[in-house]
């Protein structure tokens, strides 16, 4: 259990930092600033990987709350 707890923690990590790039890559689109495609391209795959990770640390997290009860 621990090792799947570091792995959505993993991945919750990643996709806040896909999220951040994805926020920055719109901005300088609205501002006509010239930006890489990167976070655009690859956007529905970060979102399912932020949400993998909610997910599954809220899981772990509630699994924890009853073991400790």
């Amino acid at each position: 259990m621990i090792f799947l707890e570091k792995v959505f923690n993993w991945m919750l990590v990643i996709g806040m930092v896909l999220l951040a790039g994805r926020i920055i890559t719109m901005v300088f689109r609205f501002l006509d600033i010239p930006f890489i495609n990167f976070f655009k391209d690859y956007s529905i795959i970060s979102i399912i990987i932020l949400l993998i990770g909610l997910i599954g640390t809220e899981i772990i997290k509630n699994k924890k709350k009853t073991i400790l009860k």
